[in-house]
């Protein structure tokens, strides 16, 4: 087994663009989620449980979705897909405070 999310965070953080090769959030989303699934460990499923909690968003939405409902309103989030540069940087940045919030607590 590979390390955990939570114990590579801080080397993707740093490498971003080693890792993931379109430093967009939907790929940064999609490398997390195939970072899980070789790991074997499914942190990703309590993230979400977390971001539930938090109430900015409806339990039928994906992580990545909840995580966007922390910058914009869950009855129009925008398509992830069409992104500007900016709008890609700033929710990449979003997730990685919270992955982080959610590993201290």
């Amino acid at each position: 087994m590979g390390e955990s999310i939570r114990e590579f965070l801080p080397e993707l953080k740093k490498h971003h663009g080693i890792y993931v090769m379109q430093r967009t959030y939907e790929g940064t989303c999609a490398f997390l989620s195939g970072y899980e699934a070789g790991s074997g460990r499914y942190t990703l499923r309590d993230f979400h449980s977390w971001l539930l909690h938090r109430k900015k968003g409806r339990p039928e939405l994906f992580w990545p979705l909840l995580v966007l409902c922390e910058v914009y309103c869950d009855g129009s989030l925008p398509d992830i897909r069409y992104f500007t540069p900016e709008q890609d940087e700033q929710m990449v940045t979003v997730l990685f405070d919270l992955l982080e919030e959610f590993f201290r607590g």
